[in-house]
């Protein structure tokens, strides 16, 4: 394995032309990994984080800031804004109609109480600002559907159940994303 892999990040780093041919292989490895995780039948972000540490600095460093440059950040960031807002196209108003009440006590007290309580365990037990301690807290709000969707076809549970764990997902998976950014400005500031 490492024979293959000595001739090939040479050759994939060594020019900038050949961004193309990683991100090719980016492409590639995610679709590996969906496969592998409907294959499985295990959430497809267990086998993404670990080709994400393959290709990254702690593994073969063919993702470096090196080889991206500058439009790392972007890339990334772009990303991220893609795998957060992307459930929101599976809510539907059907599904928010079998569990009204209990998505919304999960979206409102639900993560007012997820956000409290990690923010004040991780001052208390990890000895943090309260800054970085809230964004922690706003950091974990977010259960998300790339994590409960695939959960969830896997663990038979009742279409309620399944309903008011979808909503929230979505929802404060968005609602997180928003908070934390907020909160990192405001640590900065």
């Amino acid at each position: 394995m490492s024979l293959y892999v000595d001739k090939l990040v040479p050759f994939v780093v060594g020019e900038a032309s050949n961004t193309l041919v990683i991100v090719a292989l980016i492409l590639a490895l995610g679709v590996a990994a969906q496969v592998l995780a409907d294959r499985f039948q295990v959430p497809s972000v267990l086998f993404l984080i670990l080709a994400g540490v393959a290709v990254g600095p702690e593994g073969v460093a063919l993702v470096t800031l090196d080889v991206f440059g500058d439009s790392l950040t972007t890339i990334v960031g772009i990303s991220v804004a893609i795998i957060v807002f992307e459930g929101s196209f599976h809510l539907k108003v059907d599904k928010l109609r079998e569990a009204p009440s209990a998505a919304l006590r999960l979206i409102t007290v639900g993560a007012i109480v997820s956000f409290v309580g990690t923010t004040v365990a991780v001052r208390l037990f990890l000895g943090a600002d309260w800054g970085i301690s809230a964004l922690v807290g706003a950091l974990l709000i977010a259960t998300g559907p790339t994590v409960i969707t695939p959960i969830l076809a896997v663990v038979p549970v009742r279409d309620r159940v399944a309903a008011a764990l979808e909503t929230e997902g979505i929802v404060n998976d968005v609602t997180a994303a928003i908070l934390a950014v907020v909160i990192f400005k405001l640590a900065l500031g």
